[in-house]
């Protein structure tokens, strides 16, 4: 009997189970070359669908039974069949067999290993027996008992040698082995889940769309012409050079120069700490295409990581310049709504795809994508995770990494880096102490990309910190009449609050003294800028701003911190509301930025008396270390490395921040942390106590759904801002299609607030919100 794994569209061609699994272990063979898995890989896949054996299935695909979607369950007789095999060789084979059946079991989602009882998931899995007589005796047809037993020899070798690598690095953590091995044993099974799910949904795609759909290029080749297409590029950067300070043009080159000759060296994880304005993003290119053309160390692509959608947009316009379109992905939001509404719909099919698989040789994308590739819950997030294996992975702005993703993220690096031979470049001006905290990185001997950068500091230094603390503090009138001075003496001036509530109040009171002010000569453009905005009148309103500040003309621009960094605009003064010293050096980042103004531009921190920093804890403890450090007469220089070293050690080694670092949550009521759910999960294994099961306790599907980069007590709301958008909400309130209106929530994200429960309470109260049964909600044009 013929058994199907997939029928095409057209109904016209037939893929068997067991052309797919074999075709899926290939792929997944392929996949894991680069970790040293290859047997572990295929085994998992030429066993992972022989669940679709069955008569029930192939009626259910041919729709001659009326079984919904998903009820059959096939991934269950894969896990079973190996651990069957496997009990067969003795207890030596115990753990590889549970490792592949976890993987196979998997591949359609993830699961918890130890339910809330208590109990084995995977017991529960694998006791399972519907149809399994008829899938046994045909498993035989897919792979012999010979083929398999020689395989599963070779896998356990693999999987041993991981287990002894993983815990030689879980050495490193006195206090912390058994949780960092449990923790780098859970990344090893989402790193070979992966490879599985990518395999299975490459192979399965191209059967659907009868073509190839993975990228192949030699790595040497493309990379040799990226290195020759970034000189001519650069070259005619320079060449528009001509006009600005020579002296600053010359150091720019000479940090590009020493990160070109960091490649000649084999790295793992460095710094390349550069002061603001010192084209940290091209210098940190120019290291990865170097660092990509030496064979030696296998590399395959490389990541460009922001923390913002507006840095990434910015940054992707250089990078694709220099290694061209068809080298190049730039992975956000943006881009889809925007081929969305060009009506770009063969592109946009074919973007999607390479998102979901990462597979080009260069990919800019915001860490919000790249923390959810390591930690989320979601297939096409766990599914992209190989594709980090033999990468250069640039990370813009280090210091914007989040306070609770810090011990993990701090974890995930070191397996990145010895475990899948990545290669780690952290960049920022106000880089933290990687040390000072539970986990740290394992930094290279060398780190320091560029070596000592204190002149690279100095000679870049076109700012100065001015602290007007007041014990008193002052009320939002004074802080607008400090400004408002500030701004007559230098002719732009850029404010920076803490929330999104002192923005609107600052704006306003600033608004309200320029329309009353003497002379019409010292009157100014005032923009206001916060995440109160959707993304569409932000990206209008900065434009509109970069274009003011070109043309020299009078302005004042309030700002929440979404314009802290890496936002490539200039103002001659800057006030920002105290916060953490990294939020202090990034806001001193926007003030002249291109040594516009003579001498050092003044950069003056205020506290306010009536901000309301709510559940912003992270702020509070941030400025009060702050204070100790801008009271410290010991210092001379607020913006130096040394500086920003001490605030970090004092903010990692605060003990009321011990758990914060590893993402602390509640679950079923009792405090957590992520990092415990995805390492020991000590609670549930506590009622367990399976010794054999103490490295693979995860709460992979528990630890996934909650994990956010961007805590969201919020709800999105469409607002009616432009024609697109009001046309938008119509169309929603008529609309029955599930695929037209995915196709409308797309397009709705440059238009979407996010607002907190409170305010959404508020408006919904007062009947200002349309609720749609696909989860949206609308705005009234009225309010």
């Amino acid at each position: 009997m013929k058994y199907l794994a997939h029928i095409s569209e057209d109904g016209l061609r037939e893929q068997t189970v067991e052309e797919h699994c074999k075709e899926t272990a290939e792929l997944s063979k392929m996949y894991a070359r680069n970790i040293h898995a290859e047997n572990i890989a295929y085994l998992q896949a030429i066993l992972h669908d022989i669940g679709k054996v069955t008569e029930q299935f192939n009626e259910y695909i041919r729709g001659e039974n009326n079984l919904p979607r998903g009820s059959i369950d096939h991934s269950y007789a894969g896990a079973k069949y190996i651990c069957e095999k496997c009990d067969l060789l003795g207890d030596d084979f115990y753990e590889i067999a549970r490792f592949v059946a976890r993987t196979i079991i998997s591949h359609h989602g993830l699961y918890d290993w130890i339910e809330e009882d208590g109990s084995d998931y995977l017991r529960k899995r694998i006791n399972k027996s519907e149809n399994y007589e008829e899938i046994f005796n045909y498993v035989q047809n897919i792979l012999s008992d010979k083929d398999l037993e020689e395989m599963v020899k070779h896998a356990k070798n693999e999987y041993d040698a991981f287990c002894v690598q993983l815990k030689r690095l879980a050495k490193v953590y006195e206090k912390g082995i058994k949780e960092a091995y449990a923790f780098y044993m859970g990344l090893m099974e989402r790193l070979m889940q992966s490879v599985l799910i990518d395999a299975d949904r490459t192979n399965t795609s191209e059967f659907m769309m009868n073509r190839n759909i993975g990228r192949v290029y030699d790595s040497k080749e493309l990379f040799s012409k990226l290195r020759y297409r970034y000189e001519n590029v650069m070259l005619q950067k320079k060449q528009g050079y001509l006009n600005q300070n020579m002296k600053i043009v010359e150091q720019r080159t000479s940090i590009s120069e020493r990160c070109a000759s960091y490649a000649l060296h084999q790295r793992g994880i460095c710094q390349l700490i550069v002061p603001t304005g010192g084209g940290k993003t091209l210098s940190s290119l120019r290291f990865a295409i170097e660092y990509c053309c030496q064979e030696q160390y296998e590399m395959e692509r490389i990541f460009y990581i922001a923390p913002f959608v507006s840095i990434l947009e910015q940054n992707s316009r250089d990078i694709r310049d220099i290694v061209g379109s068809e080298c190049f992905l730039e992975h956000h939001s943006n881009v889809a709504q925007n081929m969305d509404r060009q009506g770009e719909s063969e592109e946009l099919q074919e973007y999607e795809l390479y998102t979901e698989k990462w597979d080009t040789p260069v990919i800019a994308t915001t860490m919000v994508q790249f923390l959810n590739t390591l930690f989320s819950a979601r297939m096409s997030s766990v599914r992209r995770f190989h594709n980090l294996c033999r990468s250069v992975i640039i990370i813009d702005e280090a210091q914007a990494i989040p306070l609770k993703c810090v011990n993990m993220f701090h974890l995930a690096m070191n397996f990145l880096k010895e475990m899948c031979g990545s290669t780690i470049v952290l960049c920022s001006a106000t880089q933290p102490d990687y040390t000072a905290c539970r986990y740290p990185l394992l930094l290279d001997k060398n780190p320091w990309m560029i070596g000592d950068c204190k002149n690279d500091f100095e000679i870049f230094r076109r700012t100065k910190v001015v602290s007007c603390l007041k014990p008193e503090k002052y009320t939002y009138d004074q802080a607008a009449e400090f400004c408002y001075d500030r701004y007559k003496e230098n002719g732009s001036l850029l404010l920076i609050v803490n929330t999104k509530k002192s923005a609107l109040v600052m704006y306003e009171k600033l608004n309200e003294l320029n329309q009353n002010g003497d002379e019409a000569s010292e009157k100014a453009e005032i923009i206001h800028l916060s995440t109160n905005m959707c993304p569409k009148h932000r990206e209008e309103a900065i434009g509109k701003l970069r274009l003011l500040l070109c043309e020299r003309k009078k302005v004042i621009c309030v700002a929440t911190q979404l314009i802290e960094a890496g936002v490539d605009l200039s103002f001659r003064c800057v006030v920002r509301a105290l916060a953490g010293m990294d939020n202090i050096v990034q806001a001193a980042g926007r003030c002249n930025r291109n040594a516009e103004s003579y001498g050092l531009a003044p950069v003056y921190i205020i506290n306010f008396r009536d901000e309301r920093l709510g559940n912003l804890r992270d702020i509070r403890n941030a400025q009060e270390l702050s204070i100790r450090l801008l009271g410290n007469k010991e210092i001379s220089d607020y913006l130096s490395v040394d500086t920003m070293n001490c605030y970090f050690q004092m903010l990692y080694k605060d003990k009321e921040y011990e758990q914060e670092l590893s993402y602390k949550i509640t679950v079923d009521g009792i405090p957590n942390t992520l990092l415990n759910l995805l390492s020991r999960n000590s609670g549930r294994w506590s009622i367990y106590k399976e010794k054999k099961l103490q490295w693979h306790a995860q709460a992979f599907k528990t630890a996934g759904n909650l994990f956010e980069v961007i805590d969201k007590n919020a709800v999105d709301v469409i607002v009616p801002y432009n024609e697109e958008s009001r046309d938008i909400i119509l169309q929603l309130h008529d609309e029955m299609d599930k695929g037209i209106i995915w196709e409308l929530l797309r397009k709705a994200q440059l238009y979407t607030v996010s607002m907190y429960m409170g305010t959404h309470n508020k408006y919904d109260s007062q009947g200002a919100l349309t609720y749609y049964s696909c989860g949206a909600f609308s705005l009234a044009d009225e309010f």
